[in-house]
């Protein structure tokens, strides 16, 4: 049976589900150790097999390639990027796969009402029934069109979202207008009310509208948007959405530390089965390279790698020393390489730890190791490091809306 432990702070923490514990004893009583790796690495990266499929639609010039370039991570000057030009128009049904996730996959949709793309044959025309999302654009009013494929997509059941693109340009002419009575947060109302007015007008109740800068993703909705889409994504697909965003939010940061919290017991299986490192001091083995490769996983996905922090550190307006010194971001202290990991779990201090602390149950039926006490010692290990990264994702995370914060609490100037 699986089973439970506590870790460091006597939380209880949730081991391998039944049918996975199964799948991995069946691996190993065929393959042994290798099948056994083989096993958790296909549990590991079974996420990046789920499809995901999200539609962007409406009229031409709305910033749908700006947000597909965005959700992706890229600018329209990379390869592979979403073409953006001033003429630019979407005349077929294009995919966009993201970079490293290829399961998710953003489709740029013709807006409906040309020659090519009518009412009658729209639906047909776009493989209709083949999204999981859709995401209807306009950079100012939402035409007759939208409505219409409004409707149709609330009869499929599928979830749909408005978004208001272009909201600083709208701040940016405002200010240049009414540059001595200009207010960034009654901008921000005025478009939101008259976009909600609009919907409502037309027979949509409680509309969802998402106002948002496709070249600031940290402002204004385009984090609740992700979050959105997480929060009514289908159950199977929820976890492949989650670790395939860049996009970090408060919500999306735990709920990513909700996955990569139980891939812990999945990934101290394979580290525990190939045990063959001592941790200096103490009588613990571990697989460095597994728990190094989980390691740079956690950094990745909640941007802690080099050029996420210095992009953070730029947007802050301040040296990468200044953040790391400022914001106490002690992930940046946990190494990367096999021989520093060791190490770090040394500071850990496992020897003056109790064993009941670090004796995880090992799911195996078949196999048992040194008293389970490897597995249990790589579970403590690996939550650690987590916790590290979460908090100085959310420490991060936090200091970004501050700066929001800032720049929207501007009082009305007034002659």
């Amino acid at each position: 049976m699986a089973s439970s432990g506590p870790d460091q702070s006597g939380r209880n923490v949730s081991s391998i589900p039944d049918p996975l514990e199964h799948e991995v004893n069946e691996a190993y009583k065929k393959r042994g150790i290798p099948g056994l790796k083989e096993a958790v690495e296909r549990k590991l990266n079974l996420w990046k097999t789920v499809p995901l499929n999200i539609a962007i639609t409406g009229d031409s010039g709305a910033g749908k390639s700006c947000y597909i370039n965005a959700l992706r991570g890229m600018t329209a000057d990379d390869k592979e990027a979403a073409p953006v030009g001033v003429v630019q128009t979407t005349a077929e049904v294009k995919q966009y796969p993201h970079p490293e996730h290829k399961n998710l996959i953003l489709w740029d949709l013709p807006g409906v009402g040309t020659p090519e793309f009518t009412r009658d044959s729209y639906l047909a025309k776009t493989n209709f029934e083949r999204y999981d999302f859709f995401l209807v654009f306009t950079s100012c009013r939402f035409t007759e069109n939208d409505m219409w494929l409004a409707q149709q997509i609330r009869q499929t059941g599928k979830s749909f979202y408005f978004i208001r693109t272009k909201i600083d340009s709208d701040i940016s002419n405002n200010k240049q207008s009414h540059p001595r009575t200009h207010s960034r947060v009654q901008v921000l109302h005025t478009v939101r009310s008259d976009c909600m007015n609009q919907l409502q007008n037309k027979g949509f109740t409680n509309p969802e509208v998402f106002i948002i800068s496709n070249f600031d993703v940290n402002e204004f909705d385009f984090g609740q948007l992700s979050e959105r889409l997480i929060q009514d994504a289908p159950d199977i697909k929820r976890e492949a959405l989650t670790l395939s965003l860049t996009i970090l939010t408060e919500n999306i940061i735990r709920a990513k530390e909700s996955y990569l919290r139980k891939r812990i017991f999945i990934v101290s299986i394979a580290s525990a089965a190939a045990a063959a490192v001592p941790i200096p001091g103490v009588e613990y083995v571990v697989d460095t390279a597994i728990l190094l490769k989980e390691t740079e996983f956690y950094r990745k996905q909640l941007r802690l790698d080099n050029t996420s922090v210095q992009e953070n550190a730029a947007a802050l307006n301040i040296s990468l020393s200044e953040l790391q010194k400022r914001l106490n971001l002690e992930s940046q202290t946990i190494p990367g390489t096999a021989r520093g990991l060791l190490a770090f779990f040394v500071s850990l201090q496992l020897s003056t730890i109790a064993k009941t602390v670090l004796k995880v149950a090992l799911p195996f039926v078949s196999w048992k190791i040194s008293s389970g006490l490897s597995y249990g010692v790589q579970v403590f290990c690996l939550n650690n490091i987590l916790d590290i990264m979460v908090n100085d994702a959310l420490r991060i995370n936090a200091a970004m809306n501050i700066v929001f914060a800032r720049n929207t609490m501007e009082v009305i100037q007034r002659t």
